[in-house]
């Protein structure tokens, strides 16, 4: 029978990220302006002690940015969550409206007036937690706009963009990039470089920077998958839940338990 295995919830990859990045929760905190139960209750995934899903989805897409990491996967894994709260966003029970009547436009007018201002408070809310992708928004060439003459919508279609000419790829330039490896877990390095390779038996972040100091590689590992970086070393590691991870460099294979302190080991292979 095949063992299924459970996948981090977006809570466990922000603990594992800032754990492998020596950040504390209160750090975290200040950066993001936010107080410490706050965060524990994004890594505990007690979504209960937070506001609606909306905000939520923009509290983890800020500490995301905060360490510099990925978001999507985070969101992915925040939508197959069923306990997220709902925020509702409700008028007072006494706000000195007062109701249309038969008699006059007064009670109309304020009515449309609280019901335009809730709206306008709940779309400021949205971009402050980064909900609405603003920016997405105004640059969407692809739609035709609507335009009105006379009373009459006509649509104006947008004129053709000129075709930008094509990049060469980071392979191609002869930049070092991560691969995974073949069914043996062998590959063969390109010329001149050097290689990394790791087998995650549990899920793991991993961060591997070259000589000069540039990321190669940092993301969130699953279980039984097997990652191939090639650079030029001395190489800096950071590994989180170490005692699930085996690597190998230049086909030796390199024992982390010496280097792991709270699960999370870093070393520097020459």
């Amino acid at each position: 029978m095949t063992e299924v295995q459970a996948v981090p919830g977006p809570g466990a990859m922000l603990r594992m990220a800032r754990e492998a990045r020596g950040t504390t929760i209160a750090e975290v905190a200040a950066s993001l302006k936010m107080s410490p139960r706050q965060i524990e209750a994004i890594e505990g995934e007690d979504f209960s002690r937070l506001s609606g899903a909306t905000f939520i989805r923009g509290f983890i897409r800020n500490y995301a940015r905060h360490l510099k990491i990925d978001a999507a996967p985070l969101l992915a894994a925040l939508a197959e969550q069923t306990n997220l709260p709902q925020a509702e966003l409700n008028a007072p029970i006494d706000a000195g409206v007062k109701m249309p009547s038969s008699s006059g436009r007064q009670g109309k007018g304020l009515v449309g007036a609280t019901i335009l201002a809730l709206a306008v408070l709940g779309i400021a809310l949205a971009l402050y937690f980064d909900a609405i992708d603003l920016g997405g928004l105004l640059n969407r060439k692809d739609s035709p706009a609507v335009s009105r003459q006379g009373g009459v919508p006509q649509i104006v279609q947008p004129l053709p963009q000129p075709v930008a000419a094509a990049q060469p790829s980071a392979a191609a330039a002869g930049a070092p990039e991560a691969r995974p490896a073949d069914s043996s877990g062998q590959t063969t390095p390109k010329s001149g470089m050097h290689q990394l390779i790791f087998s995650f038996d549990g899920s793991s972040w991993v961060e591997v920077k070259d000589a000069a100091g540039h990321t190669l590689f940092s993301q969130m590992n699953a279980k039984g998958t097997t990652q191939v970086i090639e650079g030029l070393p001395p190489f800096q590691l950071v590994v989180g839940n170490a005692s699930n991870v085996r690597l190998q460099y230049n086909e030796q294979a390199v024992d982390l338990r010496p280097h792991t302190r709270v699960e999370v080991a870093r070393l520097t292979l020459e």
